[in-house]
């Protein structure tokens, strides 16, 4: 057996053992409750901060199923021109709760001036997550 057998025999181990180590957990590496709440919590502050710094009216809508972040275009509210604002679906096996279809506002004053609060429930068979927006904070919790 020459030297170069064995680094390609050592070469091959390190990449089955790489591949291994890569794939273990990946069953539990989907979207969780967690995940998506998170991931809602973080777009409602980049809602909020597009509020701010465009000073163009954007809302939160929301139904079972996914949310999206509606614009105000003089007549109506219609679907954002940016990736942050379009509609996110959940994940099979996660559910949207405690909202309401109706556009909610979003405010970054705190004193809920021209926008809403939002409190949202995320669930799936294993665990629920609440996000919470009162026009200032965004925060994420368990229930």
């Amino acid at each position: 057996m020459t030297l170069v057998e064995m680094l390609v025999v050592l070469v091959i181990i390190g990449i089955a053992a790489g591949a291994m180590t890569l794939g273990m957990g990946a069953a539990h590496r989907g979207a969780s409750a967690e995940s998506e709440a998170r991931r809602l919590a973080a777009r409602i502050r980049l809602a909020a901060d597009d509020v701010m710094v465009t000073d163009r009216a954007v809302a939160f809508s929301a139904d079972a199923k996914g949310y999206a972040f509606l614009v105000w275009d003089g007549r109506k509210w219609a679907g954002g021109d940016a990736a942050m604002l379009a509609r996110h679906d959940l994940p099979s096996g996660l559910t949207l709760s405690g909202v309401t279809p109706a556009p909610v506002p979003i405010g970054v004053d705190g004193m809920g001036g021209m926008g809403g609060t939002i409190d949202a429930r995320i669930a799936s068979t294993r665990d629920s997550w609440h996000v919470r927006y009162d026009g200032l904070t965004t925060g994420v919790s368990a229930s």
